[in-house]
C-alpha cells in the first residue's frame, strides 16, 4: 500500500466528500448513456412510402374516410408490390397523370404502369417513432445510411475526446478538465436540438461525442483516485449502473416526447443540473501530488478530512514529502514502449484486437436493436436490463472463474448468439438470442479491462490501457458502418459480429491468467505470470484505478 492510500484511511476513504465525487460520476454516466444511444430513436426509420404530389390535395371524403385512413389509402394506391428489385417505400407507381378516384376506380390498371422511384418526399409512418431527425431532413432509400454514418462521427468525437482531454486531465488536472468538458456538453447538448440541416448536426455531434467522453473519463479517474484499493473495485465496476439505467429512461422520454429537437434538450439537461454542482468539487489530490504541488495537496487533504469528519495523521507533512519524491521518480512511459519488449508486444496486440471487438460488437447489438422484429422501446429496455446483470456476471466470473477463461467463454458465447440470430426469425425469438449475445458481450467488456489492467507493468500500465481503449473506440465507429452492410446481405452484420468475437475469444486463451497473482511491476513480472498453471486464490489484487491518462472507461 503507497502511503497516500495510508493517508485516506485515516482521512476516510469513502465519506461525504467521496460520495460527492461518485455522485456527481454516477449522474455523468446517466447523461452519457442518453448522449451515446439517443440516435436509435432521434435517428430511427418507421415505415415510409412516396409522396404523390398531385393526390396531396385530395381528400376521401366520397369514399368517407377518414384523414388517417385515407393516407393508408393513398399508400396502397401508389405503392408497388415488393419484389426482389421493388422496394415499395422508395418507389411508387407513375400515377403523375391519374387522379386519386381515377386510381381507386381502375385500380387493375395501376399494375401496368410503370415503376419509378420517389421524386416529391415520404410520407412517414408515426406508429414507433413519432418524431425523427430522419423524416424531417427524410435520410431513407438513397440517403438511408446517413444515420449510421452520424453515429460514426459521433464516435470519432469521441475518439478524439480521448486522447484530448485524456492529455489535457494529464497536464492541466482533473478538476479544470472536467469542468471544461462538462460546460462544452451544455453548449453541445442544447446546440444539437437547434441545427437545420445534417452538416450541422455531424459537427455539433462530434463535439459533443468528445466533450461527454472528456467528462465521463475524467470523472471516473477522479472518483476513483479518491478511494483506496478495496473501494476501488466496487466502485470502478458498480459506477457503470446509472449507466444501465439510462436504458430504461431514453424508450421512455423518445416514446412519450413528441418532438426529436425537445429529447435532445431533455438528453442534454443532467449537464446543466450538474453545472452547480462544479462549485463544490475540487482538484485530485494524487494529481497534486504528481505534479510536485505538496502544498495544495496538503490543504485539500485537510478538507477532505474536515468533510468526512475524520483527524488527518499528525505526520501528514512527512507522508506528504515522501509521497511527492517518489512520485517525482517515476519515469515516464510512450505508447512506443509497449513494442520493444517481444511478449509485451504480443500481449498488447492480442488486447488491442479484443477490445477493438468489445465494443465493435457491444455498440453493434446495441444500436441494432431497432431490427429485431420487436418495439425497439422493449428491445431497449431488455437490453438495460441485460447491462445490469452483465455487471454482477462480470464481477462473480472473474472472482470464482478466473479472468481468462471467462472472458473467452464469454466471447465466444456472444459470437455463437450472433450467428445464431441470423437463423432465427424476426420477433421473440431473435431478440432473446440478440440478448444472449449483448449479456456475453458487455460482462467481458468489464472483464477484459480488469485482466488488460493485470497484464500490464505498473510503468507501461497508463498508455496500455490507453491503447487498448483508442482500439476500442475504433471498433464502436466502424460498428454503425456495418450495419449498413444489411442491404447488401441481411445477416452479414451479425456474422461479422459473431466470427471477430469468436475469433477475439480464442485469443483470449494466449494471455496469462492474472487472478489471484501479484500485479506486474517489471517485464520480468509479465514473463513470469506465463509459467503459471493454476489458479491462486484470490488476494488483493484489485483492478488500478485508471490513472494518467483515464483512458480505461467502457463507454
Amino acid at each position: 500500500m503507497n502511503t497516500f492510500d495510508k493517508i485516506l484511511i485515516e482521512v476516510g476513504s469513502f465519506g461525504w466528500f467521496q460520495i460527492r465525487s461518485y455522485a456527481f460520476v454516477c449522474i455523468l454516466g446517466l447523461a452519457a448513456s442518453c448522449v451515446f444511444f439517443a440516435q436509435v430513436f432521434v435517428g430511427g426509420t418507421g415505415d415510409h412510402w412516396c409522396r404523390v404530389s398531385h393526390w396531396e390535395h385530395e381528400d376521401c371524403s366520397e369514399l368517407g374516410f377518414e384523414e388517417e385512413q385515407c393516407l393508408e389509402f393513398k399508400k396502397n394506391l401508389s405503392a408497388p408490390l415488393p419484389s426482389e428489385d421493388v422496394d415499395p417505400m422508395c418507389m411508387k407507381y407513375n400515377v403523375s397523370e391519374i387522379s386519386l378516384m381515377e386510381a381507386y376506380e381502375n385500380q387493375d390498371l395501376l399494375l401496368g404502369l410503370d415503376i419509378v422511384p420517389c421524386d416529391s418526399g415520404w410520407h412517414f409512418s408515426r406508429s414507433v417513432f413519432t418524431s425523427t431527425f430522419t423524416e424531417e431532413w427524410e435520410l431513407v432509400c438513397e440517403r438511408s445510411s446517413i444515420p449510421n454514418v452520424l453515429q460514426s462521427i459521433f464516435l470519432v468525437g469521441v475518439l478524439v475526446g480521448c486522447i484530448g482531454f485524456g492529455a489535457m486531465a494529464d497536464r492541466v488536472g482533473r478538476y479544470y478538465t472536467l469542468v471544461t468538458a462538462t460546460l462544452l456538453c451544455v453548449i453541445f447538448g442544447i446546440l444539437c436540438a437547434v441545427p437545420s440541416n445534417i452538416y450541422v448536426y455531424a459537427l455539433l455531434r462530434f463535439g459533443m461525442g468528445a466533450a461527454v467522453y472528456g467528462t465521463i473519463l475524467t470523472g471516473f479517474v477522479h472518483a476513483t483516485e479518491m478511494v483506496r484499493p478495496s473501494t476501488r473495485v466496487i466502485i470502478g465496476v458498480l459506477i457503470w449502473a446509472p449507466y444501465a439505467i439510462g436504458y430504461f429512461l431514453i424508450p421512455a422520454i423518445a416514446r412519450y416526447v413528441p418532438n426529436w429537437r425537445i429529447q435532445m434538450l431533455i438528453f442534454a439537461s443532467p449537464f446543466v443540473v450538474l453545472v452547480p454542482y462544479l462549485f463544490v468539487m475540487t482538484e485530485s489530490p494524487r494529481w497534486l501530488l504528481s505534479k510536485s504541488r505538496p502544498v495544495q495537496a496538503e490543504k485539500l487533504i485537510r478538507k477532505i478530512a474536515r468533510v468526512n469528519g475524520r483527524t488527518p495523521p499528525e505526520d501528514l507533512a512527512s507522508m506528504i514529502k515522501e509521497e511527492t519524491e517518489f512520485l517525482s521518480t517515476q519515469k515516464s512511459a510512450s505508447y512506443g514502449d509497449l513494442f520493444r519488449h517481444r511478449q509485451v508486444r504480443i500481449y498488447t496486440l492480442n488486447l488491442m484486437y479484443n477490445w477493438f471487438v468489445q465494443s465493435f460488437v457491444y455498440f453493434g447489438l446495441s444500436l441494432g436493436t431497432s431490427s429485431l422484429g420487436v418495439s425497439p422501446y422493449i428491445a431497449f429496455c431488455i437490453s438495460g436490463v441485460v447491462e445490469i446483470l452483465a455487471i454482477v456476471c462480470s464481477i462473480n466470473s472473474m472472482n470464482y472463474v478466473g479472468r481468462k477463461p471467462s472472458t473467452a467463454i464469454l466471447m465466444i458465447l456472444a459470437g455463437f448468439s450472433c450467428l445464431t440470430t441470423t437463423f432465427v426469425p424476426l420477433g421473440a425469438a431473435r431478440v432473446t438470442f440478440a440478448m444472449i449475445g449483448k449479456f456475453a458481450i458487455a460482462s467481458s467488456f468489464d472483464n477484459i479491462y480488469v485482466h488488460t489492467a493485470e497484464i500490464f507493468p505498473t510503468p507501461l500500465r497508463t498508455v496500455g490501457i490507453g491503447s487498448c481503449s483508442i482500439a476500442a473506440r475504433i471498433g464502436g465507429i466502424v460498428a454503425p458502418l456495418v450495419l449498413v452492410l444489411e442491404k447488401a446481405w441481411l445477416p452479414l452484420p451479425l456474422i461479422l459480429f459473431a466470427s471477430s468475437s469468436v475469433v477475439a475469444g480464442l485469443l483470449v486463451y494466449f494471455l496469462p491468467e492474472t487472478k489471484g497473482r501479484p500485479m506486474p511491476d517489471t517485464i520480468a513480472d509479465i514473463t513470469a505470470l506465463q509459467t503459471v498453471n493454476r489458479y491462486g486464490p484470490v488476494e488483493t489484487n484489485n483492478p488500478p484505478t485508471v490513472e494518467g491518462n483515464g483512458n480505461g472507461v467502457k463507454v
